[in-house]
């Protein structure tokens, strides 16, 4: 076996930011699929009572996780050759994307996924919180949500089962997370006046 040098080139696959993306689409989007079921679960007066920090602490984690996102695109886009060809036109799918990255870089990739990660767990903490606790709220925020991205649970399903390229991903899933970052702050704002 050929050792690895820090001029020898690695193939870590772009798969992995779109798929974690994804990810935090699919947990916002649960927002949207309380809002269009009937649920029966009462909101307690202490979640009422807790909502401004809990929208909070919501607020924070998608802004956390976003600039995650940010960093790992970033170091990425710095360490390939070609970004738009290694990166934004691959398909979305398991293992057949190809980047180009020294050994150094795959390590900083890999750290940078894993931040995103963490922050993806915080975001879907709270976002489970909210659904549990507050389920009046979630469907609010569901049904505000839904009014600016209707489509987004359809668009990526769709680019999943047919190998979008993993820029469409990114794009659908940050469109998800703008809007309930976008519904969440005016609520709070509107909370302060």
């Amino acid at each position: 076996m050929k050792a690895v040098t820090d001029e020898s080139k690695i193939d870590p696959d772009p798969f992995l930011i779109a798929a974690v993306c994804l990810q935090g689409a699919a947990v916002i989007l649960q927002l949207v699929q309380i809002a269009q079921s009937a649920h029966n679960a009462q909101t307690s007066s202490g979640a009422i009572g807790n909502r401004k920090s809990v929208l909070t602490k919501l607020e924070k984690a998608i802004e956390d996780f976003d600039a995650a996102i940010a960093t790992t695109e970033k170091a990425a886009r710095r360490a390939s050759d070609a970004p738009d060809k290694e990166i934004y036109e691959s398909s979305f799918r398991i293992s057949l994307g190809v980047m180009n990255f020294t050994a150094k870089s795959v390590q900083e990739y890999h750290k940078n996924v894993s931040a995103m990660s963490n922050k993806l767990s915080a975001m879907t903490i709270w976002i489970g919180m909210l659904i549990s606790q507050d389920p009046d709220m979630a469907a609010e925020l569901g049904n505000e949500v839904s009014n600016v991205v209707s489509n987004s649970s359809q668009r990526l399903n769709e680019l999943m089962a047919n190998g979008g390229s993993i820029e469409a991903v990114l794009r659908e899933a940050k469109l998800v997370r703008d809007a309930l970052k976008n519904v969440i702050t005016k609520k709070l704002d509107d909370r302060s006046n």
